[in-house]
């Protein structure tokens, strides 16, 4: 990986090195900048693969900057200080961020993720995604994900997903038109992504969104259908925090 760092504090860009050279994960660092302005050209003119870019910066913020940059030729992985479920679900699509400041356990992820990818090029659509809920915060019903695929990334409402299956480091997308979706992202990064959004962990194998529950079934172990008539395994304690959910909107 080719990498160029971006932040317009001098102790940022020296310690993110400093991390990548720790974790010893092939990263070569071509370039360090304080000021984004100045690294247009260089952008512009040499290859490399991966942009580590702050976000808020004065005088050009990051969006600013890839704006002027135009067509992207790389990827880029965000490094912000603004923590907001919305901009969470990246975590397991293509476009990756890092809370500052930056874990290493979370820096050695976020390259892995990036060496596993089989395409490696940041997409426009993807981009206007982030930038879309960065900068206007949704609302879980309207927040939508953009899920990589083998074919590309597909761009879809979290408000569509009826539920999601584990598939050992894969996970199956049911969504709500009886469509599929295989992701190559685990179940337990999917629901870190989506429980903000409402959905619920009701097996280890199993994710949920509880507004296309059809029934609660106490027999045979206990089971969850769902609107695509699913039956779904659920464990006795999310079994009762459903009921104890559903309670709460019957007495409103």
């Amino acid at each position: 990986m080719k990498a160029i760092l971006i932040d317009d504090e001098k102790h940022a860009t020296e310690l993110l090195d400093m991390k990548l050279r720790k974790l010893d994960m092939n990263v070569q660092v071509m370039a360090k900048f304080n000021q984004p302005e100045a690294a247009l050209e260089f952008i512009r003119h040499t290859a490399f693969d991966v942009l580590f870019l702050d976000i808020e910066m004065p005088r050009m913020n990051g969006f600013s900057l890839l704006e002027e940059v135009g067509d992207f030729h790389f990827d880029v992985i965000f490094t912000t200080a603004y923590d907001q479920y919305a901009i969470r679900a990246f975590r397991f699509s293509a476009l990756n961020y890092l809370l500052k400041p930056i874990q290493e356990n979370e820096l050695r992820e976020a390259i892995g993720l990036w060496q596993q990818r089989k395409v490696r090029q940041l997409q426009q659509t993807q981009y206007q995604l982030f930038q879309e809920h960065y900068q206007t915060p949704a609302s879980p019903g309207r927040t939508r994900v953009a899920l990589p695929t083998q074919e590309g990334h597909e761009i879809i409402d979290v408000s569509d997903i009826v539920r999601c299956t584990a598939d050992a480091s894969y996970t199956h997308f049911f969504l709500q038109d009886n469509s599929s979706l295989l992701i190559c992202r685990t179940l337990k990064e999917v629901g870190q992504a989506l429980e903000p959004c409402g959905f619920v962990r009701v097996h280890h194998s199993h994710l949920i969104n509880p507004a296309y529950l059809r029934k609660i079934v106490r027999q045979e172990g206990g089971y969850l259908l769902m609107a695509d008539g699913a039956q779904v395994p659920v464990n006795k304690p999310k079994r009762d925090y459903l009921l104890e959910l559903l309670g709460s909107i019957e007495r409103r």
